[in-house]
């Protein structure tokens, strides 16, 4: 950044600069309304860099933007035509439906079990078929299908 002299004139650019440093002073509480208002008058009618400094000499530095961590951390992008490798996404496989319907099946089985235990060995009605006939048909279609 080229070093200004006091007698040179400043742009637009650099008084919106000034502005904006007085607007955040003042809204930090630095600046109480009047001072705020005497500086800002000021502002307006200087016209080199020599008359800016005693406006903000006393501020803090100006805030600049810094770079989020999450984005420092990140990989760049890839070239143009250049496709990154996507993670595949674990979904679950007709084994894995099975042994989870395979699970109730069971659980069925073994409450007709008791039932029919407990009422003295009358046995009932064996409905967990009803629950057997899709499971079977789950396992014996997964069957030919290879990943």
């Amino acid at each position: 950044m080229p070093q200004y002299q006091p007698h040179q004139r400043f742009t637009e650019a650099d008084r919106d600069k000034i502005a904006g440093r007085l607007r955040d002073a003042f809204a930090d509480g630095r600046l109480d309304q009047p001072e705020f208002t005497s500086r800002l008058d000021q502002l307006y009618s200087v016209q080199t860099y020599g008359e800016l400094e005693p406006l903000v000499r006393d501020l803090p530095p100006a805030r600049t933007y810094s770079t989020p961590e999450v984005v420092k951390d990140a990989k760049p992008a890839p070239e143009p035509g250049q496709f990154p490798e996507r993670k595949k996404q674990n979904e679950p496989n007709a084994r894995q439906a099975i042994g989870g319907f395979t699970g109730v099946v069971l659980i069925n089985v073994v409450i007709w079990f008791v039932i029919g235990l407990g009422s003295g060995g009358h046995w009932p009605y064996f409905w967990p078929v009803w629950l057997l006939i899709p499971w079977a048909f789950i396992a014996l279609g997964s069957l030919g299908k290879r990943r």
